[in-house]
């Protein structure tokens, strides 16, 4: 089968990806989801710049937005990864060309990965207890983490709940394979 041209849905792709900005935002959520403040202090970008690309990438479905709790105040809008791509290209004298391009369905590599994409709402809390340490005040930092205690043992119950009943399926299954 011969490869297909780059269509529209690619150059727009490319052209999203040939920016170092939308480059950079995109390298760091791919790590853990990100509200608007962070990613302009970790890229050293004003907000509003970081703003204009956010929505282009949500606009192209590169990214989604979700809102969680924030141990300082409203709700934060977090920023992650949208969809998982592969593409391969082929450039060469006779053009570029698109080999394959198809969901990312690789298996997760690290616990983290996996959290990230498959539990997001665990992630969002696990990605709380990394903020913390960012809490100066430390009665504030005491209240913020017995609540997140309370939420993390409260999924850890779920989890085993969950096993628990994959368990006894998987022992279904096997006794009444024929």
């Amino acid at each position: 089968m011969p490869p297909t041209k780059i269509s529209d849905e690619f150059d727009i792709l490319f052209h999203l990806l040939g920016n170092r900005t939308r480059y950079e935002i995109l390298r760091h959520l791919v790590r853990e989801p990100m509200f608007l403040g962070q990613l302009s202090r970790e890229l050293a970008i004003g907000q509003q710049a970081i703003l204009r690309h956010l929505r282009e990438l949500i606009k192209q479905g590169l990214l989604e937005t979700y809102e969680d709790e924030s141990i300082r105040g409203p709700p934060r809008k977090y920023y992650k990864l949208g969809k998982c791509i592969r593409l391969s290209i082929r450039i060469s004298p006779e053009g570029i060309h698109v080999i394959s391009t198809m969901p990312d369905t690789a298996q997760p590599q690290t616990v983290e990965e996996l959290l990230r994409r498959n539990y997001p709402e665990l992630s969002r809390l696990l990605t709380r207890v990394q903020l913390l340490p960012r809490i100066r005040n430390h009665e504030k930092r005491r209240i913020a983490s017995n609540e997140l205690l309370r939420q993390l043992k409260m999924k850890r119950r779920e989890v085993r709940s969950i096993a628990e009943y994959l368990s006894k399926v998987i022992n279904w299954v096997q006794e009444n394979q024929h």
